[in-house]
């Protein structure tokens, strides 16, 4: 799905001069960094726009979504066959969903005329028959009839306080299955804490990343999905690695039954000589420390294990 993506993406910039997109990435790039909040002001008042951010976030964007939704996916016992996307820009979130369900029906919802218009040149050839676009802008949005997933990503952080609990709410009203995804900031883990304390007051069951129904253990909860960097965008964005980590914080949020985690690798685990670290969130909604020698049974299994995975509580040491 990641070839089809940047295939599609190096189509859209052919013949645009990079002097032009660099300018338009800078601005929007230091918009993304600091979290500018303003939902009255477009934040893609063109064609142009539309583009950079195409190429500079949308790679990210949809391996970040692809990352919670595949969650959903191992821990929800259910058939995704709809999805309603919200704010949906030019669409990774679209693409993230059809990479894991081919067949399912997509309805997009996005108030910005450019970022629709590109998402729908990007789709041609792909996902379009089973994709519908909506113009629509979500400050005024009312929940359509039922649906079994709904994604939010990378939307709570264009919207102020009062419109991000409206969102949540509205989408609870017509979602089996929730996906939130935001920047994996200090804010962007207080956002998705402040859905998810609305949505299980809604009668939801967090399915991930946490296997507890409690409070947050830690202070700041994130993850990262890696992905590889075109040539393009590392000149867009003045990079010299050929991948680049993005880091997201999510819930997946659901009224189907749920396979919880048992628990769940918080940080990146550290390999000592003969042993490894995790940081676990536990089924109990603490966070724990786990040092698993090379003497034990579960040392392989650590060995290998990444950074927001479940971990079984017989393997814990």
């Amino acid at each position: 799905m990641d070839t089809h993506l940047h295939a599609a993406l190096a189509r859209a910039v052919a013949g645009v001069p990079q002097h032009a997109l660099r300018r338009r990435v800078a601005a929007l790039s230091h918009r993304y960094r600091t979290e500018q909040v303003d939902d009255a002001t477009p934040g893609l008042s063109d064609p142009l726009d539309a583009l950079a951010y195409a190429v500079v976030r949308m790679p990210a964007t949809f391996r970040a979504l692809h990352a919670a939704l595949s969650m959903a996916e191992h821990h929800i016992d259910a058939a995704f066959t709809t999805q309603l996307d919200l704010g949906g820009g030019t669409g990774a979130a679209a693409w993230a969903a059809a990479a894991l369900w081919p067949a399912i029906t997509t309805e997009i919802v996005e108030r910005q005329p450019p970022a629709v218009a590109l998402g729908k040149h990007l789709a041609e050839g792909n996902f379009a028959r089973n994709w519908r676009w909506t113009p629509a802008d979500l400050r005024h949005w009312s929940a359509p009839g039922p649906v079994d997933l709904v994604t939010i990503g990378y939307v709570l952080n264009e919207l102020t306080a009062d419109r991000r609990d409206d969102l949540i709410l509205a989408a609870a009203q017509s979602a089996t299955t929730i996906v939130l995804v935001e920047p994996g900031t200090p804010g962007g883990h207080r956002r998705t804490l402040a859905a998810r304390d609305l949505l299980i007051a809604q009668g939801f069951t967090i399915a991930a990343p946490c296997p507890h129904q409690g409070p947050c253990p830690i202070d700041w909860c994130h993850f990262a999905a890696r992905l590889p960097r075109t040539e393009l965008h590392r000149i867009l964005k003045d990079g010299t690695r050929n991948y680049e980590d993005e880091k997201f914080a999510y819930l997946v949020a659901t009224r189907r039954p749920v396979r919880a985690a048992e628990a769940r690798v918080l940080t990146r685990p550290t390999r000592r000589k003969g042993q490894v670290v995790l940081d676990l969130c536990t089924p109990d909604g603490t966070a724990e420390r786990v040092v698993v020698p090379k003497s034990s049974p579960s040392y392989r299994r650590a060995r290998d294990a990444a950074w927001g995975a479940a971990w079984g509580a017989g393997l814990r040491r």
